[in-house]
């Protein structure tokens, strides 16, 4: 009677303690949703979430996550660092952690309004409206169909070329799909980016620049392959409506990325 009373609590993890405490059955089967911003928001992030739910409609797992601006580096390492707390005045990654193990066990159907509670109720600084908002879209989406390349961050860069410019690409991969892409350049001169998001003085050639990078952004988004891109002799394409620029060059570096694989995998 023992031996099964000890087999049949075995089936089960606790997660949590306390008031918090949480008993989650291990045995159920589970699907993955996900869900992201399409670009990077007005709070500097393109953020995302990934929710597992069993088989009770019982939250086992949760990330609330996002990627920064530049597709170098996510939110929750970089809040690792010393600089945004004093910048942001809180710690962003120990406040996600205890949100995200506060919300498993939760009902799929309260797990919307548990993550816009956080931070009505003041148990985080930031505001949890976008996080809530994806979890809603995860949770009405298909489970996740694992895309062709591992998890983490791409970087490919050129050589300095006669303008004292290294062009460079990143990508950032979750759940083997690309999901955030930045075309850009570093002036070996004077230091300073081709483009600066952040910046309000951008001149009107770069900006048109930026203007079609994004283009061919989203476009690798899109296609997940930057062998679907076609380009003439001189590197130019007919394939993106408002692209006029070569884009032989970023094609390679992307190639040359995905390739060399993840700085990080995950």
């Amino acid at each position: 009677m023992f031996k099964l009373l000890f087999i049949f609590m075995s089936l089960f993890i606790l997660i949590g303690c306390g008031d918090d405490e949480v008993v989650i059955d291990e045995t159920l089967p589970v699907t993955v949703h996900f869900a992201a911003e399409a670009s990077v928001g007005d709070d500097g992030w393109q953020s995302f979430v990934t929710v597992t739910i069993n088989s009770d409609g019982v939250v086992t797992q949760i990330e609330l996550e996002g990627v920064g601006t530049l597709a170098s580096a996510s939110r929750r390492s970089i809040s690792q660092g010393t600089t945004y707390e004093e910048t942001f005045g809180y710690d962003f990654y120990e406040q996600i952690t205890s949100l995200e193990r506060s919300l498993r066990g939760v009902h799929s159907e309260d797990l919307v309004g548990a993550i816009l509670d956080a931070y009505q109720n003041d148990s985080v600084d930031f505001n949890t409206i976008t996080f809530a908002h994806l979890a809603e879209l995860a949770l009405a989406s298909p489970p996740v169909e694992r895309g062709q390349y591992m998890d983490g961050f791409y970087g490919s860069s050129s050589e300095i070329n006669e303008d004292g410019y290294q062009y460079f690409v990143n990508l950032f991969v979750v759940h083997g799909d690309i999901i955030a892409v930045h075309w850009n350049a570093f002036n070996a001169l004077d230091g300073a980016f081709k483009y600066t998001p952040s910046s309000t003085t951008v001149d009107t050639e770069i900006l048109e620049w930026r203007n079609q990078a994004i283009i061919i952004e989203e476009a690798l988004i899109q296609f997940q392959n930057p062998m679907s891109f076609s380009f003439d002799v001189d590197g130019f394409t007919n394939d993106l409506p408002g692209v006029y620029i070569e884009i032989e060059s970023v094609v390679s570096l992307f190639t040359e990325a995905l390739a060399a694989g993840p700085a990080n995998p995950e």
